[in-house]
């Protein structure tokens, strides 16, 4: 629980930052502050945190399995799963393209947005109920019982998503994300309680999935962004099991869903001399690639 309180903490932390709308205009101006004619990288800094949660099978939709005991006599058993909440944080960058490839001119519209990577730790877990009911010879009940299982794993990642966004006004989008992730499970905590009946399958420490992002935008300033978003997995790569994108642990599917709040602050441009807010042409490119993404 040390790790969870910890990891909690973290998440609050980042998703409390924010920055003042710095965008240029006369309105804005007298509101905000002076007008910024500062120049900026086409990438900079991201950071990502927020509560994690596993999804399991609907409610009612338990599995139940028929067998015998070692005396013969007929028993059933079903699988409760539960998930549990945890928390990730993530750090990398964001890269947004300064030029449109080919293809993105000829459909005349941007096909990627932009694209940012992060290396980061994630916390899941959850539980799963056994109930077994016993039966005699006649196949009448003749009592049951329980056990329990508890687990929360601790996976190090590094994910890279490509990003498209649908702007909605000159300051909010939609953002959406297809990418990849690596995660390598560090710490292992599981305990369970009870008669067990079954296979209790432990999926590999490895695990690489292709994973989808859903965001609400805002902009900022010129160089910073808020997305608050969810990301979840829709397709398991390195263990096949039909494609797939659930974890496998005791003998239930868990899926985790990461809700998230993304912050993005673009890196400044050094410039030799007087800081001036450059050409005509410079304008005219930074102008474009605000109103792109």
């Amino acid at each position: 629980m040390r790790i969870l309180t910890f990891f909690l903490l973290m998440a609050f932390t980042f998703g409390a930052w924010g920055q003042r709308d710095m965008t240029p205009g006369k309105r804005r101006g007298e509101v905000f502050g002076k007008a910024d004619y500062k120049n900026y990288r086409f990438f900079g800094l991201m950071v990502a945190a927020g509560p994690t949660f596993m999804k399991t099978r609907a409610e009612g939709n338990n599995l139940t399995w028929n067998s015998v005991d070692a005396t013969g006599r007929p028993i059933d058993y079903t699988m409760d799963p539960e998930g549990k909440p945890g928390v990730f944080a993530e750090i990398g960058l964001a890269h947004f393209p300064k030029k449109r490839s080919k293809l993105s001119l000829a459909l005349k519209t941007v096909l990627v947005s932009y694209y940012d990577w992060g290396i980061g730790f994630k916390l899941l877990g959850g539980t799963e109920t056994t109930t077994v009911n016993y039966y005699n010879a006649l196949g009448d009940y003749s009592g049951s019982t329980e056990g329990n299982g508890d687990f929360y794993n601790g996976y190090l990642y590094g994910r890279f998503t490509l990003h498209k966004n649908i702007n909605l006004s000159k300051r909010y989008f939609i953002d959406n994300g297809l990418g990849i992730n690596f995660d390598y499970r560090l710490i292992t905590e599981k305990d369970y309680d009870g008669i067990y009946i079954g296979q209790q399958y432990f999926h590999k420490p490895f695990v690489a999935q292709l994973h989808y992002d859903l965001g609400f935008g805002v902009k900022l300033s010129r160089r910073s962004y808020l997305i608050p978003g969810i990301q979840i997995p829709i397709l398991g790569l390195n263990e096949w099991r039909k494609g797939c994108a659930a974890l496998k642990w005791y003998d239930s599917n868990y899926l985790p869903i990461l809700a998230k709040v993304k912050f993005i602050y673009l890196f400044e441009k050094k410039v030799k001399g007087c800081n001036t807010p450059g050409t005509e042409e410079d304008r005219k490119r930074n102008e474009e690639f605000l109103q792109n993404n």
